[in-house]
Formats: C-alpha cells, sequence, structure tokens
C-alpha cells in the first residue's frame, strides 16, 4: 500500500500582494499531484488548507478543481479534512462542491451521512462519524478544532471519538512535541499524550514545517508525520539565511534545515519526503552602526541572492537619528531581485551623561523645595494657598494676605467642586457590567452530552 500525505497548499494567496506568488503556490500544489500520480499511489490525504480563505476566488476555485481532476482520471482517491483557513462557522464550506464533483472524499464528525465508494458512516449521537476506505485501510479525520473543544476538563474528545479505531488519523492541529521552533510554539492545540492510541499513521498539517516523530520517541502506535505547507508562507520557513553583522567582515550564508518545501510518500505507513521546487527565499539580517554601512552591506548581500528570489531584508543596529526604509528600497531598484522588502530592528542613538555633582544638579533653594515636596506635609494639606504663602515667605517675599473672608469662600468652592468630582465617580461606578449571553454549544459539545447507553 502507498499514499500520498499532503497539507497546507494554501491555494489563493497572494504573498506580499504579489500575483507571482499566487501562482507559485498553484504551482506547488501541481507538482505534488502531478508527482503522487507518477508514483502511482493508492490514495491520496490532503490534511486541511487546501485554501487560504475559505471563501476563495473563483480563479482559486478552478485551478483547484483542475489538478484535483488529475487523480480522479487516474481512479485516485483523495481523502481530505478542513483545516482553520478552509473551515467556516456554518456547516457547509466550498470542500462540499470539490466533493459533490467527485474531487475529494470528505472524512470527519459531519451532519450527514456518506456512502460512496470510498466512504463509510458510523452513527455518533445526532451526527455521523464519517471514514474513508481504500482496502483494508480505514482513514479516520477531523477538522480544525480549538484546544477547548477539543480538550473539555477530563475529557478528551478525540480519544472518545476514535476509541478502538485503526488505520490512519488525519488533523489539522499543532501537537506540542513537534511544533517546537515553529511558529506554533506557543499556540499548541494538543500535547503528545492527548493523541489517541492505536493508528498506523497519524497524518497532520498545520505547523508549516516538516517533522516526523517515530513511535519510539513518542510511545504511540505509529509515526505522527507533518508535511509541512508546499510553498514558503513566512521567514522561519526561508531557504536560505543571510547575516552581515557588525563583528563579521564578510556576508555568512547558509541553508535553512526547515525551509524545504515537499510531501511525503508514504509506504507501508513509512514517510519518504518529496521536496517541491518552491521559489528561494531569503532571509537577511544586516547589522551597521550609520546608513553608510548598512546600504554598502545590503547592496553587498544582494549580488548573492538569484534574480528569482523573494528577499526579506532586517536591518539592525543603533544609528542617530534612526533610518528611513524608503532610502533602502530605492537603493534596491535596479538590483533585479524577484521581490524583496526592508524591515526595521534600528534604534536611535541614545544621548550620554556625564555624572555630576549634588551641589551642581540642585542649588540650596532646590533642595529645600525637594525636601518638603518628597512627603504630603500635614500642615499644609487645608490648602495649596497655604503651602504657597508658606513657600514665597521662606524666601523673604510676603504673600498678600487674603481675606478671611476669600479664605471661606475658597474653601467653600472647592468643597463644591470636591462633592461634585464624587459624585462623578459613583455614577461611573454604578454602571452594571454586561453580561455575555451563552455561545451556541458545537457539535462535538451535543454528542459528548448526549445519553450514553
Amino acid at each position: 500500500m502507498k499514499f500520498a500525505h499532503i497539507a497546507d497548499a494554501h491555494l489563493g494567496r497572494e504573498q506580499f500582494n504579489q500575483p507571482f506568488r499566487y501562482e507559485d503556490y498553484v504551482k506547488a500544489f501541481r507538482e505534488a499531484i502531478e508527482r503522487a500520480v507518477k508514483e502511482r499511489v493508492d490514495f491520496i490525504l490532503i490534511a486541511g488548507d487546501l485554501f487560504h480563505v475559505s471563501r476563495p476566488s473563483p480563479k482559486a476555485l478552478r485551478d483547484a478543481i483542475e489538478i484535483l481532476e488529475l487523480p480522479k482520471r487516474k481512479g485516485i482517491p483523495v481523502f481530505a479534512i478542513e483545516g482553520n483557513h478552509d473551515k467556516t462557522i456554518r456547516e457547509t464550506s466550498v470542500f462540499d462542491l470539490l466533493e459533490h464533483l467527485g474531487l475529494i472524499n470528505l472524512v470527519g464528525y459531519l451532519r450527514e451521512p456518506r456512502s460512496g465508494e470510498f466512504q463509510r458512516s458510523e452513527r455518533k449521537g445526532s451526527r455521523y462519524l464519517v471514514r474513508g476506505t481504500f482496502d483494508d485501510v480505514e482513514i479516520y479525520g477531523l477538522r480544525h478544532h480549538s484546544r477547548w473543544q477539543l480538550i473539555r476538563g477530563e475529557t478528551n474528545v478525540l480519544k472518545a471519538l476514535f476509541k478502538g479505531k485503526r488505520g490512519i488519523l488525519m488533523l489539522h492541529q499543532a501537537v506540542d512535541y513537534l511544533s517546537k521552533d515553529t511558529p506554533y510554539s506557543d499556540a499548541v492545540d494538543l500535547r503528545l499524550n492527548e493523541l489517541p492510541d492505536g493508528f498506523s499513521y497519524y497524518a497532520l498539517g498545520h505547523i508549516h514545517v516538516r517533522r516526523i516523530a517515530e513511535p519510539s520517541q513518542t510511545g504511540l502506535s505509529g509515526p505522527i508525520a507533518y508535511p509541512g505547507s508546499l510553498e514558503r508562507t513566512e521567514v522561519r520557513e526561508a531557504s536560505h539565511i543571510i547575516t552581515y553583522l557588525s563583528r563579521e567582515k564578510k556576508p555568512r550564508i547558509r541553508e535553512n534545515h526547515d525551509g524545504a518545501k515537499g510531501f511525503y510518500i508514504v509506504e507501508d505507513f513509512q514517510p519518504e519526503f518529496i521536496e517541491v521546487d518552491a521559489r528561494p527565499f531569503y532571509y537577511v539580517r544586516v547589522e551597521g552602526s550609520s546608513k553608510t554601512e548598512l546600504k554598502r552591506k545590503v547592496e553587498e548581500v544582494a549580488s548573492l541572492i538569484p534574480r528569482e528570489a523573494v528577499a526579506v531584508f532586517m536591518l539592525e543596529g543603533r544609528i542617530k537619528g534612526g533610518i528611513s526604509l524608503a532610502e533602502f528600497n530605492d537603493l534596491l531598484k535596479g538590483s533585479g531581485i524577484k521581490y524583496y522588502n526592508f524591515r526595521s530592528r534600528v534604534v536611535g542613538e541614545t544621548v550620554s551623561v556625564e555624572k555630576v555633582s549634588e551641589e551642581e544638579l540642585l542649588n540650596e533653594w532646590e533642595k529645600e523645595l525637594f525636601l518638603h515636596l518628597r512627603v504630603e506635609p500635614k500642615e499644609f494639606s487645608n490648602s495649596i494657598d497655604d503651602f504657597l504663602e508658606w513657600l514665597m515667605e521662606s524666601f523673604g517675599k510676603k504673600a498678600e494676605e487674603k481675606s478671611k473672608e476669600g479664605k471661606k469662600t475658597v474653601q467653600k468652592d472647592k468643597v463644591r467642586k470636591d462633592k461634585a468630582v464624587q459624585r462623578e465617580g459613583l455614577k461611573k461606578v454604578k454602571v452594571k457590567e454586561k453580561v455575555k449571553p451563552a455561545g451556541k454549544p458545537s457539535s462535538l459539545d451535543a454528542w459528548l452530552r448526549r445519553d450514553k447507553p
């Protein structure tokens, strides 16, 4: 038995608002499907995020249909689940259309049963657990869910839903053990021990980088595999990393071990990575202590980047007055690089102050004033006017005497103002908090609360 495991195609994405990047994502998906067909796989798995948005453009939908026609013509079934980019809050999604056209077979916890050539359904509460079948292999799956939907106190939805199941489990979730050093390391959906045991292969998507954990590492019955995205989606997936820091005499360039893009061909549940021809993506860190130095280094590095590449430059350093990124965009206009942009971590130069003595910093008048201001003097607590009078008299400047009647008027005005402020404060405190209405329970909630036989 041999099958292909693909994830995170993100069809329809125009990265950096560049139309050529749209074509790059389509090209990578087409190459993966064509290679799978050429390898004569028995079936294909798409572990979520086939599209970049849940409502793809007509063009993206047309491209997906044309490519998925390739395995259909060869009689190769495609099994799929919805990723977080594919799913909608409604019951239906664009996947229902693809299924209606006979291009994919949905698996998961669905409202309607399926009973086609490659699908079987099992009643679970008010819904159906739909699985794929090919010969004696069963393919289970569940579309992307947030952690709070999957782990409810002591209840593990996955283990409850797939108890006693065997074959392949397809999920679009970030598992902590394999998500380290990825964009999802701080936003995991599942811990390793929360995955249900018993499956021969765990076909996962979501984290965009290639990862495999063997049973000897996890204690589970089969390998956990992420093929990663088919195209590069951010700088951490760059194919090459260039650094040109202050301590370096020339730029250093290295390939990124997480930068390879592709999918798995899995034979007897052992995955082999197949690389696709994704566009080169360079992440460049340049550090300098002046604009002149930064510009010189940027021009030097640009000569190392292929013309067909995408490049993201990160400028770093401490420079007086900072920098304007527009100056650097103009610098590379004639470089021929397919696309580039600049980002900045440059900070303005700090102004140093020499240490001065207490006598140089404050005169006697200022020191005495600060001594009185450092704590609240009780004798001046009733009126700021009293404090000012003391201040003037202390330095030989008699304050103009105020009449007792005038003081009483000031005091009454102050009392009225204080009461008005208090009343306004009480009004704000008494504002009632709105109670958020309870949300509509999800389909998984309903199944968990069902009356068990």
